[in-house]
């Protein structure tokens, strides 16, 4: 930050990246067991390392997530890369939704949930929200 925006409170999107960082930490590991019809591909059939793999990647985005959130102006990448992620993540699912048999069901769950996530990042991304709070 610089003289004229030292005094811009970060703390909406430092909180929300810290919140988003500690949900997936907390939640991914257990999304596809508490909600399997909403999170779980299972078309041709349950693929456990692919599932893994997500949730590994997930985890590393929330670590990102929390160190981000100490300096979100310093660190927006992280959000940029999350907007960007959840879109095309979304985008996949959406079409695999409708091409794989019997997959309808994430249209209730993952798919919306990327993109509204997107939209949330977007919306508190920290140079947007700085500019804003500066009347730009």
């Amino acid at each position: 930050m610089n003289d004229s925006t030292d005094n811009v409170s970060m703390k909406i999107p430092s909180r929300f990246m810290l919140i988003l960082g500690i949900g997936l930490i907390v939640s991914m590991p257990f999304a596809y067991d508490v909600w399997p019809a909403g999170f779980r591909w299972v078309n041709p059939g349950v693929n456990t390392p692919y599932e893994h793999m997500i949730i590994a990647l997930y985890l590393g985005l929330g670590i990102c997530l929390i160190k981000g959130s100490f300096d979100p102006l310093k660190n927006a990448i992280i959000i940029d890369y999350t907007i960007i992620s959840s879109i095309l993540h979304g985008a996949v699912m959406l079409y695999d939704a409708f091409a794989v048999d019997n997959e309808m069901t994430h249209l209730m769950a993952d798919i919306p949930m990327m993109f509204i996530l997107a939209a949330v990042a977007y919306h508190l991304h920290p140079q947007r929200y700085l500019n804003r709070q500066m009347g730009n």
